[in-house]
């Protein structure tokens, strides 16, 4: 199709993005890939999804990163028959979807785990709720645990961030006369209660 038809073909699917996700990709992948955005006036990719598209950023790069993620790994997917057979298949979710990609770059997850979530959202479309769910719950069983001095030094240092940024901030109020005294009084007496944390 020429530049053209793609253009109007392209407004038209991201409508319906939500059934044909893989569909939008594909030619997001296009347009991304061959900097066609540049023929319809605009001069980034991002620009052109929001201002012609009316998707956020956020959300195509998710669906550039989903579609080329299924091409890479699992091409049957984004073939034209796969969405258009006769017994419909369950699409996975775009944000499942990238989800499983970022899974896929996490060291913390294992191979069996991570083939255990690949099946999930490719063949059962679990929704992305429960896809980031689990992949929460597989990282934190692999976090390591924190030893006593690393949570001394994470505490520590919460602390002295907080006390500098009351000290800001009683400073800005004194300087310019925003609140009563009394409440500078206080704030300088939780600074000091603070520092005592630090001994």
């Amino acid at each position: 199709m020429s530049n053209d038809e793609l253009r109007g073909k392209v407004v038209e699917v991201a409508r319906k993005h939500k059934a044909s996700w893989i569909e939008l990709g594909q030619y997001l992948f296009s347009i991304s890939k061959d900097r066609i955005f540049r023929e319809w006036g605009y001069n980034t990719f991002e620009a052109y999804c929001v201002r012609e598209l009316k998707i956020r950023e956020a959300t195509a790069s998710k669906l550039l990163k989903s579609y080329s993620f299924l091409e890479r790994e699992e091409p049957r997917m984004v073939k034209p028959e796969y969405t258009t057979e006769e017994e419909p298949r369950k699409i996975p979710d775009y944000e499942a979807v990238n989800l499983l990609r970022l899974a896929k770059q996490n060291k913390n997850i294992p191979v069996q785990e991570f083939a255990e979530l690949r099946h999930e959202v490719l063949n059962e479309a679990r929704e992305f709720r429960d896809v980031r769910a689990k992949v929460k719950a597989i990282v934190a069983e692999r976090k390591p645990k924190d030893t006593p001095e690393a949570r001394e030094a994470k505490r520590s240092s919460a602390i002295r961030r907080l006390i500098g940024f009351l000290n800001g901030a009683k400073k800005q109020l004194e300087d310019e006369d925003l609140v009563p005294d009394h409440l500078l009084r206080q704030i300088e007496a939780l600074a000091a209660k603070l520092e005592d944390q630090l001994h």
